[in-house]
């Protein structure tokens, strides 16, 4: 004969707060044990990137933690999706704190304002930025010399910004140049920024209003191929200095910004690889047009590999 068995009652109010304490514990010592975590510091803004096993109470510890110890930050958002695609963007959820993806930066004397997840910007090119700006100052106090030996007119110095993003690097220019110059009211340069992405184009026109740079510079949005013909309906189709500060792309854009040069136009160049593998593109495409490669690092993307900036005349 089969007996029936009838099943024990379970207090499963017991088990439930049993799980719930060893999910707990587990997670605080998850928290513990992860001390470092890759971190951006966007102002108000803290944004971090967990390893993917970690658990949600571990984050929301960390999290909270982190505000506790950094009282400049309000809100910590978890990186979700690195920045990808043509418009450089990248997914965040929020942690703790104020809910809001609205950064408000301060660097190198300049404030930028912007939603982390709809425009690209990186802390990392901070220093990277001050070093390019006293460069152009250099050139820009060169040539002006130059210039002004020649002719006492009134000289215009022109700067393309290619991939501008939010204008970082047309507003921290702007502001060296500005100094730079004996007149402020006379300042005689102007700097074009160009941008694919509408948002950040949009965040740029109100960061270059927010440091009272409306007089310098000028956003021109768009494709950045389209650039040539676009600018020579309106005469300004030629540039003293050309930044290129792109992305990770295949292609160059070398091409566009010599369809964008005169005889002693300066290009900086951003490029991604081996110090050998940027110097070949360059000079693949831009053949026997320009003078001797400065080249140096501009900081690390993987084992390897690194950012590389090149600076070079026109013919």
């Amino acid at each position: 004969m089969i007996k029936h068995l009838t099943p024990k009652k379970v207090n499963l109010q017991g088990v439930s707060r049993s799980i719930s304490e060893a999910f707990y514990k587990r997670s605080v010592l998850q928290a513990k044990r992860s001390n470092k975590i890759p971190q951006d510091l966007l102002g108000n803004i803290a944004i971090l990137k967990f390893p993917k096993k970690t658990l949600w109470l571990t984050k929301y510890l960390k999290a909270r933690k982190f505000l506790k110890q950094n009282k400049q930050v309000t809100t910590v958002l978890e990186k979700t999706q690195g920045f990808s695609g043509k418009l450089r963007t990248q997914k965040t959820k929020h942690l703790a704190g104020i809910k809001t993806k609205q950064a408000t930066y301060k660097e190198n004397n300049c404030i930028f304002k912007f939603d982390v997840d709809k425009s690209y910007f990186s802390t990392r090119l901070s220093n990277e930025r001050k070093i390019t700006a006293d460069e152009v100052t250099k050139i820009f106090k060169s040539k002006s010399e130059k210039r002004k030996a020649k002719s006492a007119k009134r000289i215009n110095f022109n700067i393309l910004i290619l991939f501008a993003g939010i204008a970082p690097y047309p507003i921290i220019i702007a502001k060296h140049l500005r100094q730079a110059t004996s007149d402020k009211r006379q300042a005689n340069f102007h700097i074009y920024a160009n941008e694919l992405n509408k948002q950040a184009n949009q965040e740029a026109q109100k960061n270059i209003i927010l440091n009272k740079l409306q007089k310098y510079i000028t956003i021109i949005p768009g494709d950045a191929k389209n650039l040539p013909s676009q600018l020579r309906a309106k005469r300004t189709d030629k540039f003293d200095i050309i930044l290129m500060p792109r992305p990770n792309l295949s292609d160059t854009f070398l091409k566009t910004a010599l369809k964008l040069s005169k005889k002693g136009t300066t290009i900086f160049y951003h490029g991604f690889g081996t110090k050998q593998e940027i110097l070949d593109e360059i000079k693949k495409d831009t053949k026997n047009k320009i003078k001797k490669i400065k080249i140096r690092k501009a900081g690390d993307i993987g084992p390897y590999k690194y950012r590389w900036q090149a600076q070079f005349k026109i013919k």
